[in-house]
């Protein structure tokens, strides 16, 4: 088996000769080169002139003998121009319908096909099963295609209500390419010598044999994908779906099943060419490149890929749901041993509210059987000892309006005077419950101590297994080959939010043992 470090310096050292005299196409780059170790397809968005086929005919050099064919599509293009024209002869004396496919797509292992969405139908149609199952159905037979990469490109995305939906799909990966930015880097694209034509040489023993890339695909199908991984992709996908319910259905992103299966391939060969043998949380920051379908969706998807990275990452590590359970049970035995609790009745004035906020007392039957109502603020003027001259109110439909003025006198229960006729002001009779403190016994206080102990062991051993994959991550997160080092940063927010989380629970429980010690835990 190749060291565990050659295949990455490898790849590193192979990516550096692709990358010469491309300004600000390294990203870029590096995609094409993992989607072609990883059996995928790319997709480029951009402008003419932006070296899109120049990747692409580099990409062939990585793989020695590598053929390479490139086409660009037109709406009166045919099938014999992508897959090769008919055998004469075959028709001839066999009759038989078999294309001559040589020097064609279906005989080349790196394909650039150039305004892609122009294709015809039976191109299309053709080209689906060639990007999902390497497979060209020639005649009567199947022929197994020997494709690494297809590397497509547009200066826009299909159009909708055309059919082009199923080959969309078809490509994994999708990236907006374009010209040049920093002045610098322009100035030295502009001296570069001779002409515009690509002369990059490959040095001897750098490209991907066959014999290796046969072996490093199988040994890539059985990288390992760990639990966390997965619940950060379930997590991602409870987003997308929410997203989908919040936007109209033109709006919607859609993942197929088979797109997820795809990108989980993706990520295992991103882990095994970093001389991995399981997925990390920085291969997954690839998916920022995989799960849109429209430019307008790009930013939406890269932020929710940080924020799963950040907030879910490493939070499998620290699984605080056993010890929330523990502490709650606790904390009710704690307040069954310290809280002497008593039901008492007590009696509330019944109060109403109109819409805006004003507040009234009701008094029951004070026309019969009709109520009356009294502002809260009139009657907390009411005393034992002198009358007060307060408006009433009647209820309506529209509301509360006024109907009289009455002399009131507060007594216990709260009655109203009023022309020699006593009326009591309603009040409802409700349970409150009345806490004192109680003094545990000493060997219930022992026992929780004991029960907080254990729950402090258990913060540490997760404490203890995160900084263990910290330690271990750490070595990866800046010198991943197919994602930008900066990026090393949602990471490390991630190692940081699993970090502070293990900290809260323990000042909680703390906290706890504080309460009933009367003193702090050491």
């Amino acid at each position: 088996m190749t060291p565990p470090r050659a295949i990455p310096n490898r790849i590193r050292a192979l990516l550096e000769v692709l990358n010469q005299d491309l300004f600000e196409k390294e990203k870029a780059t590096r995609l094409a080169l993992l989607a072609g170790l990883a059996g995928e397809s790319i997709f480029l968005l951009g402008p003419p002139g932006v070296a899109k086929s120049m990747l692409a005919r580099r990409l062939k050099l990585a793989f020695e003998g590598g053929q390479a064919f490139e086409y660009l599509m037109g709406k009166f293009s045919t099938p014999d121009e992508v897959f090769g024209p008919v055998s004469i002869s075959k028709l001839k004396n066999e009759d038989a319908y078999e294309r001559l496919t040589q020097d064609y797509l279906p005989g080349a292992q790196v394909v650039f096909l150039d305004e892609i969405w122009k294709a015809s139908p039976p191109i299309q149609n053709a080209l689906l099963t060639v990007l999902n199952e390497r497979v060209y159905r020639n005649g009567a037979q199947e022929i197994q295609v020997d494709l690494r990469a297809l590397i497509a490109a547009s200066n826009e995305l299909p159009a909708e209500g055309e059919g082009l939906e199923a080959l969309w799909d078809r490509f994994l990966i999708r990236l907006e390419v374009g010209g040049i930015h920093d002045k610098s880097l322009f100035n030295e694209m502009l001296r570069l010598p001779g002409s515009h034509k690509d002369r990059l040489k490959m040095p001897a023993g750098l490209s991907i044999t066959d014999q290796e890339y046969q072996k490093w695909s199988r040994e890539i199908d059985y990288i390992e994908v760990p639990d966390h991984v997965l619940e950060l992709i379930h997590s991602i996908r409870k987003e997308i779906s929410a997203y989908n319910q919040d936007n109209p259905s033109d709006e919607h992103l859609y993942v197929s099943d088979r797109r997820w299966r795809k990108v989980v391939r993706l990520l295992r060969t991103a882990a095994f060419l970093n001389g991995r043998r399981a997925v990390d949380v920085m291969d997954c920051l690839l998916m920022g490149d995989c799960l849109w379908d429209t430019t307008r969706q790009i930013p939406w998807v890269r932020q929710v890929v940080e924020d799963a990275v950040k907030m879910r990452s490493y939070r499998y590590l620290v699984d605080l749901s056993p010890i929330d359970t523990a502490l709650k049970g606790l904390q009710q035995d704690i307040k069954r041993h310290t809280e002497k609790v008593e039901v008492v009745t007590v009696q509330k004035k019944l109060l109403e509210q109109d819409e805006k906020g004003q507040v009234y007392v009701r008094i029951p039957n004070f026309w019969g059987n009709d109520a009356a109502y009294v502002r809260q603020e009139d009657f907390d003027q009411l005393t034992e000892k002198k009358e007060v001259f307060v408006p009433t109110f009647e209820k309506a439909p529209q509301g509360f309006r006024p109907f009289q003025s009455y002399s009131f006198l507060l007594s216990t229960p709260v009655e109203v005077l009023n022309k020699k006729r006593k009326f009591v002001i309603a009040h409802e009779e409700v349970e409150e419950e009345r806490i004192s403190p109680q003094v545990p016994a000493p060997e219930k206080i022992d026992q929780w101590d004991t029960r907080i102990g254990k729950l402090l062991d258990a913060c540490q051993v997760s404490l203890q297994r995160l900084e263990h994959q910290i330690q271990q991550d750490q070595q990866y997160v800046h010198t991943h080959l197919f994602v930008d080092a900066t990026m090393s940063s949602w990471v490390e927010a991630g190692w940081q939010e699993a970090y502070d989380a293990i900290l809260r629970q323990r000042i909680r429980i703390e906290k706890v043992q504080h309460d009933y010690q009367g003193e702090p835990s050491v």
